[in-house]
């Protein structure tokens, strides 16, 4: 217990703040500029995310046990209602206390868009082992169409630029276009016929994965932290905290309810329901910052919930890893 709280306790700390130390060190320096900066982390995040994550995903599912995969490919169906509920919370407390729409839409975002991949995937691979990292990809499976097929366009929506008329079917093609989104459901495809062929996974493939799934969290927290501006989250602190509340505790309530319903309890010792409880607890993902950015949105309020999300789930980690023991 204390080993896989301490590995997953150090990979976000040191990954984070080694990026925002760097980038204070550079600019200090007169190095390299806050636009390089911002290069070097859109670099980082598509290599890990288009490539190491897809890696680690096809050795996952390569040895993945398919007596049960029939009974948990529901998951997908749970990972796809935890990231819309979490949007729908998001707006609902947005209305309540009567933001405004750039205000809203930057709400949803924090909501909606979940660091499942990384952060979600390691914390399921220290705790679980290969058996609960080889879940992550099939929880995650509807999440790319659902990011870039509802997740951006009711962030547009929320915009002062939105054009209501654009077309569904070029949606639809920006959706299958996009590198994140086919690298994504392409590994499940050949990891998932890996495991249904004669071929042995080498044997060098665990200590890959033991290597490549915190090395890419890691890196992908490193990139986080290049562009990172701590002062700002003072301002937006209340925002941070509701978000806060969604993501830690709504959710995972949410989503364990659904899980004990499904009788993932009875499954393999119960692991496609802690999969699915740590799934729900993860932090605000880099999606959301990107989504703000791109519609003009209130990017500093997303970037605080995003920074202060992600720090916070270092203080849930005993909680979580006491829980998911319970069963």
């Amino acid at each position: 217990m204390i080993l896989a709280i301490t590995k997953t306790f150090l990979v976000l700390i040191i990954g984070t703040f080694s990026g925002y130390f760097f980038q204070k060190f550079t600019k200090k320096r007169k190095w390299l500029n806050s636009e390089t900066l911002k290069k070097i982390a859109i670099f980082l995040q598509k290599l890990g995310m288009i490539w190491f994550i897809s890696i680690t995903y096809i050795g996952s599912l390569w040895i993945l046990k398919m007596e049960n995969f029939t009974r948990i490919i529901s998951l997908a169906v749970v990972g796809a209602i935890s990231i819309v509920a979490g949007g729908v919370f998001a707006v609902i407390i947005s209305k309540v206390k009567h933001y405004d729409s750039i205000k809203t839409g930057s709400m949803f975002c924090c909501g909606f868009f979940a660091n499942t991949a990384s952060i979600g995937g390691m914390i399921c691979f220290y705790f679980l082992g290969e058996e609960g990292y080889a879940l992550v990809p099939i929880f995650t499976f509807f999440m790319r169409f659902l990011y870039y097929g509802v997740g951006y366009p009711i962030a547009n929506m929320y915009s002062e630029n939105f054009i209501k008329d654009r077309r569904v079917s070029h949606r639809i093609i920006e959706i299958i276009k996009d590198p994140f989104f086919y690298t994504g459901i392409g590994s499940v495809v050949i990891g998932l016929f890996f495991n249904l062929s004669n071929l042995d996974r080498p044997a060098i493939y665990t200590s890959v994965n033991e290597i490549l799934i915190p090395f890419t969290t890691f890196m992908l927290l490193f990139s986080i932290g290049l562009n990172l501006k701590l002062s700002r989250i003072s301002k937006y602190l209340q925002e941070c905290l509701y978000i806060s509340l969604i993501r830690f505790l709504v959710l995972p309530l949410a989503i364990l309810t659904i899980a004990l319903l499904l009788n993932y309890q009875a499954i393999d010792h119960g692991l496609p329901l802690k999969v699915s409880l740590i799934q729900a607890a993860m932090p605000v993902a880099f999606n959301s910052v990107v989504a703000a950015n791109v519609y003009n949105l209130d990017v500093d309020l997303v970037n605080s919930c995003w920074i202060f999300t992600t720090i916070g789930v270092v203080f849930i980690l005993p909680l979580l890893f006491w829980f998911i023991n319970l069963f």
